[in-house]
């Protein structure tokens, strides 16, 4: 029974775009369940006043090893120590792997049967279903599981926006290199932007690397952008606020820029935008590396086998500089017909309120297997 418990372990993805992603998730399951207290491995943004009181949430009481959301063998006794000493009766995994790398789940999830203790997970959706947004997947286990969902919308930082007309952002951070797109790249897109008279700021957080991008193109651009480096999560969240749209490939950037109802175009490029994207209200267009979705080291849980490993990364340049602007147009026309004025080496996503595409007969194989 649903209201039977009241103590749970919850596991996402690290990162902390995963906790804005999860955290209209998290308001419906506290919603659905008041008494219910839940630990989870650290995520800043779930533990941060200001996201909790947005979304109206208690959030994680307690945080758990980083590791434990692996389910790794070795951790067990610690796991169970863990919900013997709390009295935890379920384990809520909104971890996104793909099932044939996730065997240390599943052996998990039968030991955690064997003492009593219920798990929801991200594997009970089949099909299409696995291709929808991160949240939307989310949301479509707590329902299945009786939990009403929708209760916070997708702009639940709505009240902090208040866009600078004519003010487009481009912020050039990245978690992981595989994910950064080139410098020449962004360089290409400003000299395009300042050619259309657009008012450019480009900014970096405090990453060396990223800070380094951020003044070579104000060298290369000095009377075309401004630069602004940012310390921390918040700065990045305010900035965004004063926007009237944001380019990125930064998670965290356009999964908050979605939060604040800011129009945005995002670059996946070791990722899959399908499943990655925010469930966003207002303009959003993703632009997917066609290299990236299609290579033979993406994982069908959207995500790069080497992301944290050393790559060539062919797929940081499929994507061009005319891309961008295709999107940017079709976040400023909405109506504009799909393959619009367009280029060929990307896939630039839905218009925002359409439905992710269908997958392909290929695809559809992929996923049934």
């Amino acid at each position: 029974m649903l209201t039977a418990h009241r103590k749970a372990l919850l596991f996402m993805n690290g990162g902390l775009g995963n906790g804005i992603i999860l955290g209209p998730v998290l308001a419906d399951l506290e919603r659905a369940l008041p008494d219910l207290e839940y630990h989870s491995p650290a995520n800043a943004m779930l533990e941060a006043d200001w996201v909790r009181s947005a979304l109206g949430i208690r959030g994680p009481s307690s945080q758990l090893p980083t590791l434990w959301r692996r389910f790794l063998p070795a951790d067990r006794p610690a796991v169970l120590e863990h919900c013997r000493e709390h009295g935890v009766t379920l384990i809520v995994n909104l971890r996104k792997e793909a099932a044939e790398r996730d065997d240390d789940y599943f052996a998990f999830k039968e030991w955690a049967a064997a003492h009593g203790i219920e798990c929801w997970d991200l594997h009970e959706l089949e099909g299409e279903q696995l291709l929808l947004p991160i949240a939307a997947q989310a949301a479509a286990v707590l329902e299945r599981h009786g939990v009403p969902t929708g209760g916070t919308g997708p702009a639940w930082l709505r009240a902090r926006y208040a866009p600078r007309a004519g003010v487009t952002g481009i912020c050039v951070g990245a978690s992981v290199e595989v994910k950064r797109w080139p410098t020449e790249r962004w360089s290409a897109l400003i000299e395009r932007l300042a050619e259309r008279g657009e008012r450019l700021e480009v900014c970096a957080g405090p990453d060396p690397t990223e800070r380094a991008i951020a003044r070579e193109l104000a060298d290369r651009h000095p009377d075309a952008v401004h630069v602004r480096l940012l310390n921390s999560t918040t700065d990045l969240r305010d900035w965004i606020a004063t926007l009237a749209r944001v380019v990125t490939n930064d998670t965290l950037a356009v999964h908050l820029a979605a939060a604040l109802g800011c129009p945005a175009v995002a670059l996946y490029l070791a990722t899959e935008s399908r499943i990655w994207s925010p469930l966003a209200e207002h303009g959003f267009v993703p632009v997917q590396s066609r290299g990236g979705r299609y290579c033979v080291l993406m994982k069908l849980d959207g995500t790069c086998t080497r992301f944290y490993e050393s790559c060539a990364a062919p797929c940081r340049t499929t994507p061009g500089p005319a891309d961008v602007l295709a999107a940017l147009d079709r976040l400023a026309d909405p109506d504009r017909a799909p393959g619009e004025s367009e280029p060929a080496d990307a896939f630039i996503g839905p218009r925002p309120h359409d439905a992710p595409p269908s997958p392909t007969p290929t695809e559809k194989e992929a996923l049934n297997r």
